[in-house]
Parts: C-alpha cells; structure tokens; sequence
C-alpha cells in the first residue's frame, strides 16, 4: 500500500512538473515599465485596449473567447449565421472549416496563419507580450508580424488590458476543459495503480517479491 500511495504521489507530481510548473520551458525574462505594468493590469482599460486591437491587430489576429475575428472573417456574411446556430464564440472547428478560405489567404501573406490570442496573455504574460508588440523583431527575429505598435507604448499596455481580461474561457468551455482534466488525470492514476498491483503479482508468482 505504501508503495501504491508513493507511485501515485510520483505520478501526480510529474503531471504537475510538466503540464503545470515545466521547469523545463525556457523562462525568459522581459522588462516593462511599472507605469505600463499598472495600465495592463487595470482592467478599466480593456474596452479601449479592444478598440486599440481591433484597430491595429483584427487584420491578422483573432480573439476567439470574445467573438474578435480577422476582418475577412468579420466581412464574411456566413459569421452571423453561424453565431445564430452555435453562439457568439464559435467552436474551433466550424470556425476553421466555415472560414478556411479566409484562413488560407492571411496563410499565404503571413507563412502561416497568426495565431489566435485568447490566452496569450496566461501563456506567455504581460512583459513579454509588451515588448513583443512592441519590437516584434527584436523578441523573435524573423517573425512575419509588423511593428504597428512601435513607439506606442501606453497604447500597447491598454491591448494587453484587454487580452488579460478575455484570457479566460467562455464558462461552458471552461468546465469542459476542467472536467476533462480532471477525468484525464484520475485516468492516469488509476492505470498507474493497476498496473503497479500488476507487477506486484507478477513478481510474487515468480517469487520474487
């Protein structure tokens, strides 16, 4: 029993090493101002940071947990429709199947199709994304993004208000994301435990145990 509770602690905590706290993600450190710190965290600045977005980036990028979408999509008279049939946030994958045209064409400027930045925000953080909007060159050399922002730096903390205010997702796909977690782990655990008892009976039959 005990070596049960020790696997099942051991498994436990290398899911939370990996999925949750990877230490072995490269952690890079950015600089931003406490003053834009201040702004990007007041949430008071996301309606003009969405303005900002939609003004600057809704060319290339959406932001699919607020019905944000790329103008081609946007201009899409097929949008409304398919909102009336499955709500404002579409799922991922009649978006991509209803708008693949639309989709291919930013692929074709851009070698691939900007990415959605829903959790931008909680996936790589206020400081990063500054600087990244900021000097897109200068974080990742080579990017296809433009330097609208440059120069703007105020403009920029009120866009990352309003990322950090639609990083989470719609409540309905956030407690199927947590119940699938949820369901994914104590999967894992149980088959660690079964396969440990497993083993143990195999080592006792062949008297090793």
């Amino acid at each position: 029993m005990i070596k049960i509770a020790f696997f099942t602690l051991l498994t436990l905590a290398f899911f939370y090493i990996i999925w949750i706290n990877n230490v072995f993600a490269p952690h890079e450190t950015y600089e931003m101002p406490v003053q834009y710190q201040k702004i990007a965290e007041d949430e008071r600045y996301a309606k003009e940071g969405k303005q900002l977005f939609e003004q600057n980036c809704q060319a290339c990028h959406s932001v699919r947990y607020d019905a944000v979408y790329p103008s081609a999509v946007q201009a899409n008279p097929n949008l409304k429709a398919l909102q009336e049939q499955y709500g404002k946030v579409l799922p991922k994958d009649v978006y991509e199947s209803a708008f693949y045209t639309e989709l291919s064409q930013l692929k074709e400027s851009f070698g691939k199709v900007p990415p959605d930045l829903s959790t931008m925000y909680i996936a790589r953080g206020k400081e990063y994304l500054f600087n990244f909007i900021l000097e897109p060159q200068k974080v990742l050399p080579g990017t296809s993004m433009p330097a609208v922002m440059t120069g703007r730096p105020e403009e920029t903390a009120k866009i990352i208000s309003y990322l950090r205010s639609v990083s989470e997702p719609p409540p309905s796909e956030k407690a199927k994301r947590t119940l699938m977690g949820i369901a994914t782990i104590a999967y894992l655990v149980v088959m660690g435990v079964l396969i440990w008892v497993w083993r143990a009976k195999i080592l006792k039959r062949m008297g090793l145990h």
